[in-house]
């Protein structure tokens, strides 16, 4: 009988178990889908860019055909779910429909874009964990900065968001970034990492979730605190349809990123890795300098120092000795300017000098000079009449897309094309307009090309056409001094 009793007892044990188990609820997190899903148009634009930037021409060898995928792997949902498990990360990894989609969108659909990010990732991520060890946060939020900007300083979004973590200007000056004509260090990796990691510190502390905090990263803290006021849930998943579509895609992209950039091997997704070294390091700077001034001395590339010092705006460091500012150079050239700094500040005085100008003349607040676009015109023929770029037109602008209206009021330059000089009554260097000669820019010329043709200088034709850069396009008129 007490053998009867203690069979029924276990069967009764394991029955209730059983039913307990059937009454545990569905999560949302586990079974959520989003029939309108779909990525952020600035997303997708940042991906893009990726594949079309100074990075993959100048530092990796990198062409379509080098970096094709054969095939594509494609795994079972089971395999998926693991994998986000067996992350060592301290942030929670759920899988669902909706982060497979976001997989599939990196592993799939911008695989060499995530190469590109693999290989920028040798320069970024050091600066990234220094960052958030520093606030005690989780290392796997270095990730987040694939979903804001692609790993890319120089992106700017619709709104104004801007640099690698998509600082608003508002938050950027909460978290002390300096923002000015001059100078936007938003854009600087080492100082916008910083405010990054104190605000998602803080947004954390607001929630008590990182799900949360990270969506509140995306909307603000206020659109998420009434969502969960409205709701009474305080999950990320609960709230999901009651957010704005971009902010839903947030919290998904980021637990992609994480898979991507780890698992990009089993996908046969190889990164795009520089075939130079990147590693770097910063020196102060105690004097106004343009980027030029520096570059020509030390003969580096001068948009190699563009690239790297993203941060000044106008290609001007308006350093002080009360005020110095940090330049970041390849680490082999950080010694080289300790012992040729002396000589760029005798050049950029004699080049001052040359321009009629002294550094106390030197504005930190250029104006900017506007050109209001007519019909028929292009990026590239107004570039052309100001002697400018594309680049430094759509970067001034605030703008991404190459497609013009007409009235839209672009800036083509600062204080008539010399950034950052006020007016002076100072004579300065002219060309006479009757007596000049003019080269019409042909494909495969130079700068350099042309300077010899005519028994010229670069540094000559440069300063009779206002020409900061070493850019020149097709078609463009230059004067020949």
């Amino acid at each position: 009988m007490k053998r009867i009793f203690l069979i029924l007892a276990v069967i009764l044990s394991v029955a209730t178990h059983s039913l307990a188990q059937e009454a545990e609820p569905v999560m949302a997190r586990d079974t959520i889908t989003d029939i309108n899903f779909r990525l952020p148009e600035e997303y997708v634009a940042n991906l893009e860019q990726n594949l079309d930037d100074w990075y993959l021409r100048n530092y990796a060898a990198y062409t379509p055909q080098s970096h094709a995928i054969t095939h594509s792997a494609n795994y079972p949902d089971s395999i998926y779910r693991k994998r986000l498990n067996d992350l060592e990360t301290s942030i929670d990894m759920p899988y669902n429909q909706v982060v497979r989609n976001c997989i599939d969108r990196y592993m799939r659909n911008y695989n060499n874009a995530l190469g590109a990010m693999l290989g920028r990732s040798v320069l970024y991520m050091p600066i990234f964990e220094q960052a958030l060890e520093e606030a005690g946060l989780p290392l796997e939020l270095k990730y987040l900065s694939v979903v804001e900007s692609a790993l890319r300083p120089s992106a700017t979004s619709r709104v104004g968001a801007a640099g690698l973590w998509q600082f608003m200007p508002a938050t950027g000056r909460m978290y002390n970034l300096h923002i000015s004509t001059l100078v936007d260090e938003r854009r600087d990796p080492y100082k916008s990492s910083h405010a990054a990691a104190q605000y998602l510190k803080d947004l954390y502390e607001m929630f008590g979730d990182w799900h949360l905090a990270l969506a509140a990263y995306n909307c603000g803290p206020g659109r998420i605190a009434r969502a969960i006021n409205s709701t009474g849930k305080k999950d990320f998943w609960d709230i999901y349809y009651t957010l704005p579509s971009e902010t839903r895609m947030y919290v998904p992209l980021f637990i992609a990123a994480n898979y991507a950039m780890t698992y990009y091997r089993e996908h046969n997704v190889e990164p795009i890795l520089p075939v130079k070294p990147l590693t770097t390091d910063t020196v102060m700077i105690h004097h106004k300098l343009y980027l030029e001034h520096i570059a020509t001395v030390m003969n580096i590339e001068l948009q190699a120092l563009k690239e790297l010092n993203p941060q000044y705006r106008c290609d001007i460091i308006p350093g002080s000795e009360s005020k110095p500012y940090s330049l970041t150079l390849p680490s082999q050239q950080a010694f080289v300017y300790s012992l040729l700094q002396d000589s760029i500040i005798a050049f950029a005085k004699k080049d001052f000098e040359a321009k009629g100008i002294s550094e106390d003349e030197i504005s930190t607040e250029p104006s900017p000079v506007y050109h209001k676009v007519r019909k028929g015109e292009t990026l590239s023929t107004v570039a052309r009449k100001y002697s400018t770029t594309v680049k430094n037109i759509k970067r001034w602008s605030g703008i991404k897309s190459d497609r013009l209206r007409i009235g839209q009021r672009l800036i083509v330059g600062w204080n008539n094309g010399i950034p950052a000089m006020k007016s002076s009554s100072k004579k300065t260097t002219s060309v006479n307009s009757e007596k000049a000669t003019y080269h019409k820019v042909r494909k495969g010329e130079t700068l350099s090309t042309i300077a010899r043709k005519y028994g010229t200088t670069v540094k000559k034709i440069k300063n009779a056409n206002n020409i900061k850069g070493d850019n020149i396009q097709v078609g463009q008129r230059l004067v020949i001094p």
